[in-house]
């Protein structure tokens, strides 16, 4: 049986990303599962079910894992329920300075509650605890959603040398779009929480913090960002408000079985 497996969500189950090679030289044995089952969360859950290994790492498509991950990985999944570790961004430049403060938690392991699914790791016997990923957040909140639920039994732990390189955003365009769709998906993410959805869209709104950066550059682009979203969340709002009065997407069973 593999030690590990590694769970890519992606458009094309038949591409390859460059460092496949790294991993047939790792002294784990692993298997790697490429879905393109229709969202993230659906191609991770079937990912699992694929799976014959009790250790799931999940990466992205664009995620370069670095240096011996696959070994830390497997040896880190060894002592904790659950993992994330250090990303770098590598999009483009002038972006960085807005990169999620989640992409790079500091130099010191650490227990955690946030964590970006471009690299994370569970046993399975998590998994089949607490449920898989939930279909009805197709992108956006998928993992957070998930890693909520974990962390109401579990420990997470950071490792700040098990590390990938991913991109935020290559171009304004892109972190635009993102920005967009974060602040879209994040109206059912606030649903599935049972939280008041519009005090929370305020919160998220109204908190200057999310309008700063460290230079007035910076501020200038997460500023626009922030904006962006914002506009993301009120589309997000306004079409499940408009879904109310019949079967919403919000109004079945949560597909998150594996």
């Amino acid at each position: 049986m593999p030690d590990i497996a590694i769970i890519i969500p992606t458009l094309d189950a038949d591409r390859t990303f460059g460092w496949e090679s790294t991993l047939r030289d790792s002294a784990v044995e692993a298997e790697l599962i490429v879905r393109d089952d229709g969202s993230a969360s659906a191609a991770r859950n079937a990912g699992i079910r694929e799976a014959t290994a009790d250790k799931l790492v999940f990466l992205d498509d664009d995620s370069v894992p670095q240096g011996d991950y696959f070994e830390r990985v497997s040896s880190l999944l060894d002592d904790h329920k659950a993992v994330t570790g250090r990303i770098r961004d590598t999009g483009a430049w002038y972006i960085r300075p807005v990169s999620s403060s989640a992409y790079d938690q500091g130099e010191e392991g650490h227990h955690t509650d946030t964590v970006v699914g471009c690299n994370m790791a569970v046993r399975r016997e998590v998994i089949e605890d607490i449920g898989g990923f939930d279909e009805r957040l197709p992108y956006g909140h998928e993992e957070t959603e998930l890693i909520d639920r974990l962390c109401e039994s579990y420990d997470v732990w950071y490792s700040p040398d098990l590390v990938v390189d991913h991109p935020f955003a290559d171009s304004l365009s892109g972190y635009l779009e993102k920005q967009y769709r974060h602040g879209r998906e994040a109206v059912p993410y606030y649903k599935i929480r049972g939280e008041n959805v519009p005090r929370r869209m305020a919160r998220f709104a109204l908190v200057p913090s999310h309008y700063t950066g460290p230079t007035a550059a910076a501020t200038a682009l997460r500023t626009l960002g922030q904006l962006v979203a914002v506009v993301g969340l009120l589309r997000g709002y306004v079409g499940h408000l408009l879904a109310a009065g019949g079967e919403g997407p919000l109004d079945g069973n949560a597909d998150g079985g594996v």
